[in-house]
């Protein structure tokens, strides 16, 4: 009885020793997205619901956000462990004094966009000319487009640009008191078609205007004090991304099964249109998460040049591939 007894206690330590080491392996962990749910989104919930989180000692809870600023200012105030930002405003922010970096590029192509009535025949940046584009006067994309002109050696004089507030550039393309607006490749395209009008997109990358898009940036003090919880969010995350891939059928209902009220056939449509901006000619057969200081370094340059962005920094300076190694 005593020899069981001690192979019953020597379990039972066991046990609680492996309890204890889970228990430990645990971290509570938030993200915060850069605006409410998009397709991009889905492989975040899709890597929740299939317990790639879980599986890196992650409890992972998904936040939606409201802009990529806000976002950046969460995550420097360390309301978040981790933010989805697109690689402009994380430049800006970090030139602001925000404390955080890149720790995973996810989206090495940008996702700014001009978005067009079909009607209207915008099929090529020359097609641009004798048109009327809304604009947000102000905002990232309207201080880039001159970006555009000057790639595609456009006649700024033979565009004709019409302010209205952020909410209203859709509604005025759909009243066709605007041929185009700008906007991004995942977003304003599937509105219009959900009310019935034919949209086009040309992306700043299609027309030569090449910039990171969104990435997962963490606070400088979690970098320096958590290198392993974010090699293991890394990791979770590049499996949630490439296995969503795989099944985005399970990646939309997982993200659906979040917010019901969401419409799962324009998530869909979003998110293919996201994934495949995942990579840059610079970063093509690279593991996902990867970024390119080549492009970097030119996101650098036009933000220096079309926003006024003062900074010596090379592109380096805002993102690490240490932890998508």
């Amino acid at each position: 009885m005593a020899r069981f007894g001690k192979l019953g206690l020597i379990a039972g330590l066991a046990a609680m020793l492996v309890s204890a080491a889970a228990a430990r392996a645990d971290d509570a962990v938030s993200l915060r997205l850069n605006w409410q749910i998009l397709g991009f989104h889905a492989p975040f919930y899709y890597g929740v619901k299939k317990g790639f989180y879980k599986e890196e000692g992650i409890d992972l809870t998904v936040n939606e956000g409201r802009g990529g600023a806000a976002t950046a200012q969460a995550i420097g105030a360390s309301s978040d462990t981790f933010g989805v930002v697109d690689a402009g405003t994380v430049i800006v922010s970090v030139t602001r004094g925000i404390p955080i970096r890149t720790v995973m590029s996810v989206m090495n192509s940008g996702i700014f966009a001009v978005v067009a009535r079909k009607d209207a025949n915008i099929v090529r940046a020359a097609d641009l000319e004798g048109k009327t584009i809304a604009v947000t006067a102000g905002d990232a994309l309207t201080q880039l487009f001159p970006a555009v002109i000057s790639a595609n050696k456009l006649d700024e004089k033979k565009i004709r640009f019409v302010n209205v507030d952020a909410a209203s550039k859709v509604v005025a393309v759909l009243e066709k008191r605007a041929d185009a607006t700008l906007g991004s490749v995942d977003a304003q395209s599937f509105v219009m078609e959900a009310r019935g009008v034919a949209a086009s997109v040309l992306s700043y990358d299609d027309l030569g205007v090449k910039l990171v898009g969104l990435t997962v940036v963490a606070n400088e003090k979690t970098i320096a004090a958590s290198p392993d919880l974010i090699r293991r969010f890394v990791r979770a995350t590049r499996k949630a991304f490439v296995e969503a891939q795989k099944d985005p059928d399970g990646a939309i209902a997982a993200t659906v099964a979040s917010k019901p009220e969401l419409d799962g056939k324009v998530l869909r449509q979003q998110m293919d249109v996201s994934l495949a901006k995942l990579t840059s000619a610079a970063t093509a057969g690279l593991p996902l998460g990867i970024g390119a200081a080549s492009d970097w370094d030119n996101t650098v340059t036009l933000l220096k040049t079309y926003q006024s962005l003062a900074t010596d920094k090379p592109g380096s300076a805002f993102f690490t591939n240490d932890f998508a190694k």
